[in-house]
């Protein structure tokens, strides 16, 4: 299936509309993805390979989108996995959503994409609606990242960890450390607020806004793959059974 054509709307009054791109190699679902994106307002391009996408990122550096759908299994050398290990890599695309999808179901699937920089996972086969809302989430959680609170935008460094809002860094004793948007979100709550207990409806809040598609496991297993990413220092972010988590320095 050849890419999608797309067109910026030039009206001054007009606002942009969201810009996605598609990794997947199967050009029925990316009918049936582009199709109901588009019926919800997004421009869409679609590609069967990781390398299409970074080779689009190397040609045309400007055409960043709002969010990315990758795919596990993908035609070529590299699979999702990997394909979201490398923007992770990149300071330009460290932050942009991505949604994964994948016919695979077991938790060390769902850990290990979220382990390498997936912001949500649905396993296939999926309801479209779900489809919208977790595309949406993932989107409107970037959006809201940094917080617009000028204070929100100072770094913040705390027991060899430190996090820069403005650039979307993190560090663990000078070395650099790959988080997601909720990744990121989740540590900085916590971190901003030392010993103070967040619910997981609290922590939802904060990084997820109110989507009924997100839920408290949810968080539990951002949580997982954040302490996991920490090493030695994931033993600052304490679980408080029956409530949540917090920041113990």
């Amino acid at each position: 299936m050849s890419n999608l054509a797309y067109k910026m709307d030039q009206s001054p009054e007009s606002k942009p509309q969201p810009y996605v791109l598609v990794v997947e190699d199967d050009p029925d679902l990316q009918s049936i993805l582009s199709f109901h994106l588009q019926k919800e307002g997004y421009r869409v391009r679609c590609l069967s390979k990781a390398e299409d996408l970074l080779r689009l990122f190397e040609t045309s550096p400007e055409q960043v989108p709002h969010g990315i759908v990758v795919d596990i299994n993908l035609a070529g050398h590299l699979n999702g996995y990997e394909l979201t290990q490398m923007l992770r890599a990149q300071r330009k695309t460290s932050s942009i959503p991505i949604l994964m999808l994948t016919a695979k179901t077991e938790n060390n699937d769902v850990v290990r994409g979220l382990n390498e920089g997936a912001d949500d996972y649905l396993p296939k086969p999926f309801d479209m609606g779900v489809f919208m809302a977790r595309m949406k989430a993932v989107i409107r959680r970037a959006e809201r990242f940094p917080y617009p609170v000028s204070s929100q935008k100072e770094k913040i460094a705390m027991c060899g960890i430190e996090l820069d809002p403005t650039t979307h860094q993190a560090t663990i004793e000078n070395n650099s450390v790959h988080l997601t948007v909720t990744e990121f979100g989740l540590l900085r709550s916590l971190m901003t607020r030392p010993n103070e207990v967040w619910s997981r409806d609290d922590l939802l809040m904060r990084v997820a806004g109110p989507t009924k598609m997100v839920t408290g496991r949810t968080i539990d297993v951002h949580v997982r793959s954040l302490r996991e990413k920490l090493g030695d220092k994931a033993k600052h972010i304490m679980t408080v059974r029956g409530v949540g988590y917090k920041f113990s320095p």
